[in-house]
């Protein structure tokens, strides 16, 4: 489990299958996240069932819920993917599943915890992220973070009957810890 200013991340359990269903069935959802493999409950309690830890050192995904700190209720999923240990890099995705909780403050803190993560638990040197032209406030919540466009994939994603931009952003282990926020924010846990 880690945990971060407001939120908690923990892997996901059969509990959490209906909850995880119900936003990944939400399309507008599905659009900005899509570390996810199926949007059947039997299929999500079986992606359940086999779920890497961070301690497999063959795992190249892991799958996170993620818990609002107050009152450990479910708001979001996130996942670290294409882990690449030779190289030391991996991406991170987050999702927001409860829109109402968009825009608070959490995606901030799923951040720092999965950067936390990749840096400090995996001691890679790199964490990368991608996001589609039409999402956003991803891209541009990734690079008021800090992180760096480093490539755009022209009319790589086919959504919504148009083809759309995909942007790769990357942000290094020294960048992070040259970040203003991080010191702020980690000082408020």
């Amino acid at each position: 489990m880690w945990k971060g200013r407001k939120v908690i991340m923990r892997q996901p359990q059969e509990k959490d299958a209906v909850v995880l269903q119900k936003w990944y069935m939400d399309k507008e959802f599905r659009q900005l996240y899509d570390a996810y493999s199926s949007i059947s409950l039997e299929g999500i309690l079986e992606e359940i069932k086999h779920e890497s830890s961070l301690d497999d050192p063959k795992a190249t995904k892991v799958n996170f819920i993620v818990l609002r700190k107050k009152d450990e209720s479910p708001i979001g999923v996130a996942s670290i993917r294409n882990i690449n240990r030779q190289n030391g890099n991996a991406e991170i995705v987050l999702g927001i599943g409860d829109k109402g909780k968009r825009l608070a403050g959490y995606g901030v803190d799923m951040m720092i915890v999965l950067l936390d993560i990749v840096f400090y638990q995996l001691g890679f040197e790199k964490a990368y992220m991608v996001a589609h032209e039409n999402n956003k406030l991803g891209l541009n919540s990734a690079l008021n973070f800090g992180f760096q466009a480093e490539g755009r994939l022209r009319k790589h994603s086919f959504i919504e009957g148009n083809y759309v931009d995909l942007w790769v952003l990357g942000l290094l282990k020294e960048e992070y810890e040259k970040l203003p926020i991080i010191p702020k924010w980690k000082a408020r846990k």
